[in-house]
């Protein structure tokens, strides 16, 4: 039961990084509203969850929810770095 909960709640959040994708593109202030260091260390989380999934406990379902986390996460964080970087420039 608790190993179908984890694969279906991170498999769901998937979907809310949708939110945060579309306010760090739409910014036009250079993303401050998001903590780069905040998203950065989720980046770090989800690949010691991959590592974990993949060395560790063997687990397909368990290593592609990391992946998958760790994309979104490092989508938003590298989005947020590169629209910083844009403001300061322009």
């Amino acid at each position: 039961m608790i190993a179908w909960l984890y694969i279906m709640t991170n498999a769901a959040r998937v979907f809310t990084y949708v939110p945060q994708l579309m306010a760090v593109w739409r910014s036009t202030d250079g993303a401050r509203d998001i903590s780069l260091f905040t998203w950065g260390s989720w980046v770090v989380a989800n690949a010691t969850a991959v590592a974990y999934g993949t060395f560790v406990i063997y687990d397909l379902f368990f290593t592609l929810i990391a992946v998958l986390n760790l994309v979104c996460c490092a989508a938003v964080t590298v989005l947020g770095a590169q629209r910083r970087r844009v403001f300061r420039a322009g």
